[in-house]
């Protein structure tokens, strides 16, 4: 019969995607978002899942949805897209029992309208800061550039490119400068943002200017009994010229004839420009241990504006008496060594009635002392209620502490007590001033002498030389004494012998808790037998480490071998009574002069 046989075909089935249902067109502005609702009808018996599938930029929503037998479902599609342009997108439904169909899905990212910022208000002659957030949500750091489309009224105080972590935010001050009174187009300014990752954003600053009214006062001291000039600036904040007269008004005076304040300007008519500065030099002579006020007034007599006719500036002047010790003052010292404490009492004297600086006084304005001491004889205490505050001009080195304060007489002096503690981190040698000031006004300045020796060495390091011209490496790891970072310097102190070198001889201290800063010495002898040594020092702002070094030549051991050669040991040494002829020599002289005696 016939042989049966049989033939197998490999088909490649390739099938396109239908046609999309729809094309869609969808308009949304960056950074803001839309929906969209897309019927589905299941035409089955029974419940049908569709897998979705979302492209496109900003194009978001279910991964599945469900519909029920012979019913309708609305699938919302959203669109928030980041970027600005024209992209293509879609949306896929699939099921095993109805297959495939889709929308086809054409995206129109607009420039988002900017997002108006509440006003801005200042006075003439003053500014206002907002702060403006950028959010970044993303899981990278992300770089935003930033433009001011006004910057003659509105300063940015930070860098034109802000770097922002992931999901953080970073707050950007915007000053505004007012040139006019009310709000107008010239006082709005457009901030826009970009950013490859955030897309673009804006915001729209409208900013509003007032009448001038008080200015921030101006702070001035001078020496009880002295007199002290001072410049006063004003500046035109208008876009135009204005006449102005300036006048100086006396809050309280000794008497009519001794001015605290004298304005050294006089009350002519004076033109600026726009934007041009005034300096209005001012006296301040104080009489007795009180602040003293008044106020310098800016007054526009002059300006195109009927409105501006009559404003006025006024800067209140504060003048604080300074009490200086006197020619005999004894500089109180403060010593200990380095890396130690010291704690003592500071005991100070004030003359708050004082009304001229004292050549010569009877006791002693500042005193240190171990413990609380008693008063002098004939002097008493008494309670006071009089409160003084005081401030250090380095609080690093020194801490001070109220203990108490009294009323001392019969002198009528206030006596003062402080607890002061010195805890230095490494040698100095300086003067801090204590200032003290009192609710009238009036400032006492004490300088104290800070004086901290140097302290024993932190250790001793011994490095033992591998060879001649070799070098030897011991390495240390280092702290800093907080949790943040500090910079140091390393080196050789002065007198070291030049085997030594230290790297890096500068650096960070890495923050307490970590594994430390590596800093290495190396230790290169030129020769043998001489122990060498030098001095290592370790120094930030605050802090000093020391330590000495010991570099020393390599263990030596005697060669030992065996000879391959056999040898003949050298001849026994025999022992031969040899005649002592200066002994022999010695007697026979001492005999004959016995026998040549009578």
């Amino acid at each position: 019969g016939a042989e049966s046989h049989s033939v197998w075909y490999s088909i490649e089935v390739i099938a396109d995607p239908p046609p999309p249902e729809k094309t869609i067109d969808l308009f949304c502005e960056a950074k803001k978002a839309i929906s969209l609702e897309l019927s589905i009808c299941n035409p089955t018996d029974k419940e049908v899942l569709f897998e979705v599938s979302c492209t496109g930029e900003g194009i978001s929503g279910p991964d599945s949805v469900s519909v029920g037998p012979k019913t309708e479902a609305s699938y919302e599609l959203l669109y928030k897209p980041t970027f600005i342009g024209k992209t293509q997108g879609s949306v896929v439904f699939l099921s095993k029992e109805l297959g495939e169909f889709w929308y086809e899905l054409r995206l129109n990212a607009e420039k988002p309208r900017a997002v108006p910022l509440p006003d801005v208000v200042a006075e003439l002659g003053k500014t206002a800061t907002t702060h403006i957030p950028i959010r970044n949500d993303l899981s990278e750091s992300c770089l935003v550039h930033i433009t001011l489309s006004n910057p003659a009224h509105f300063v940015l105080h930070s860098q034109r490119k802000v770097s922002v972590a992931a999901n953080s935010s970073v707050d950007v001050d915007v000053t505004f400068i007012p040139s006019s009174l009310g709000m107008s187009d010239n006082q709005c300014c457009l901030l826009e943002f970009s950013s490859v990752q955030l897309g673009e954003w804006s915001y729209t600053l409208q900013g509003q200017g007032l009448l001038p009214t008080v200015m921030d006062p101006i702070l001035v001291s001078c020496a009880l009994g002295e007199v002290t000039q001072t410049l006063l600036p004003f500046k035109n904040p208008l876009n135009h010229a204005i006449t102005v007269t300036c006048k100086l008004l006396q809050i309280n005076q000794i008497q009519d004839k001794e001015k605290l304040f004298s304005l050294l300007v006089g009350e002519e008519h004076i033109t600026l420009q726009s934007k041009a500065m005034l300096e209005l030099p001012f006296t301040f002579r104080p009489f007795n241990m009180t602040q003293a006020c008044a106020h310098i007034v800016v007054e526009v007599v002059g300006a195109p504006e009927a409105s501006l006719e009559g404003m006025k500036w006024q800067f209140p002047i504060k003048g604080s008496p300074v009490y200086n010790v006197s020619k005999g003052y004894e500089l109180p010292l403060i010593t200990c060594k380095a890396k130690e404490r010291k704690e003592c009492f500071l005991e100070l004297l004030l003359d708050v009635e004082a009304d001229s600086p004292a050549k010569t006084i009877p006791y002693r304005e500042a005193q240190l002392k171990d413990a609380p001491c008693e008063l002098p004889a004939g002097w008493k205490r008494e309670q006071c209620d009089e409160e003084f505050s005081f401030s250090l001009d380095d609080n690093s080195l020194l801490t001070a502490q109220h203990c108490s304060t009294c009323l001392v007489s019969p002198p009528g002096l206030r006596l003062i007590t402080y607890t002061l503690v010195f805890a230095p981190g490494k040698p100095l040698k300086k003067t801090v001033r204590l200032t003290l000031k009192s609710k009238a006004g009036g400032m006492w300045v004490f300088p104290l002498q800070l004086h901290s020796l140097e302290a024993v060495p932190d250790d001793t390091l011994i490095i033992r030389a591998t060879g001649l011209h070799k070098d030897s490496v011991v390495g240390m790891r280092l702290n800093a004494l907080d949790n943040a970072s500090v910079a140091y310097e390393a080196y050789l102190e002065q007198g070291s012998d030049p085997d030594f070198r230290v790297y890096p001889e500068s650096g960070h201290l890495l923050p307490l808790g970590t594994e430390g800063s590596l800093i290495c010495v190396a230790y290169r002898p030129t020769i043998y037998g001489k122990v060498h040594n030098a001095k290592l020092i370790i120094q930030t702002a605050e802090n000093q480490w020391s330590y000495s070094i010991q570099g020393q030549s390599p263990s030596f051991r005697p060669p030992v071998g065996v000879t391959t050669t056999p040898h003949h040991a050298p001849p026994p040494r025999t022992t031969t009574n040899r005649k002592n002829f200066i002994r022999q020599n010695m007697r026979n002289l001492a005999a004959q002069k016995a026998v040549q005696t009578p």
